[in-house]
C-alpha cells in the first residue's frame, strides 16, 4: 500500500492505495462527474451532486460486473465445448 493525497473539488483526501495512477484517475473522474452535475443540476447542493456522481459510478460498476459475469459464463461454455470436441477426436 502506498500513501496518496488526492484533491476533489479543492478538498484533499489522504488515502492508502495499491495503484496511485488508477486512484488519481478515479479521483479525477469523480471530480469531473460532480462538476457535470453542477452544470446539469445547479439547484442541488454539492452533497447531492456528489451522491448523484456516486450513483452514476456505482451503476457503471454494476454494468461492468454483469458484463464480466456474462463473458466468464460464455468462456466457461466455450471451454466445455472445446473439451467435449477434443474428447471426441
Amino acid at each position: 500500500m502506498q500513501s496518496l493525497k488526492v484533491k476533489v473539488l479543492g478538498d484533499e483526501y489522504p488515502l492508502l492505495v495499491d495503484n496511485k495512477d488508477l486512484t488519481e484517475a478515479a479521483a479525477q473522474q469523480v471530480e469531473d462527474l460532480i462538476k457535470s452535475f453542477k452544470v446539469k443540476a445547479p439547484e442541488l447542493n454539492q452533497q447531492k451532486q456528489a451522491i448523484l456522481a456516486a450513483i452514476h459510478l456505482a451503476e457503471k460498476n454494476k454494468h461492468c460486473e454483469n458484463s464480466l459475469t456474462d463473458v466468464l459464463a460464455e468462456l466457461e461454455r466455450l471451454n466445455t465445448k472445446i473439451e467435449q470436441l477434443l474428447k471426441s477426436i
